[in-house]
């Protein structure tokens, strides 16, 4: 099992890649059965292909930019939560405006080191014009 250092380590590089819009780095990052729901309350992201296909509309679509705060830990050797800003291209403005997002996203990862699972908590009130 990771420790809390590599688990906050892989988390970190996670975002990482995110913002370089690295797609197969980040499937790399996930277990095969991995589980996404973004954001909490919506239907979940599971599976390889579907992970892929999340995240190239991500990357592509959305432009994600993430800049998260401090990482914080938990002592069930498991979890990973992140308070963050994603900033990303506003689907609805023809002229690409960009919007900011305020999230909570909370990480499991397995014994291997990868994510098993991420959720991501943010509501309406919670987007704003960038």
């Amino acid at each position: 099992m990771p420790d809390e250092i590599e688990r906050k380590r892989l988390v970190q590089d996670y975002y990482e890649r995110v913002n370089a819009g690295d797609v197969d780095g980040i499937c790399k990052l996930f277990a095969a059965d991995a589980r996404i729901e973004d954001p909490v309350g919506t239907e979940a992201v599971v599976g390889e292909a579907a992970v892929r296909a999340y995240f190239e509309r991500v990357v592509t679509e959305f432009g994600t930019q993430d800049t998260p705060g401090t990482l914080t830990g938990s002592q069930d050797e498991q979890h990973v939560a992140a308070g963050l800003t994603a900033t990303i291209r506003n689907p609805q403005d023809p002229a690409g405006g960009r919007l900011a997002v305020n999230v909570t996203a909370v990480f499991r990862i397995d014994a291997d080191g990868l994510i098993a699972e991420m959720r991501a908590y943010w509501g309406a009130t919670d987007v704003t014009p960038a």
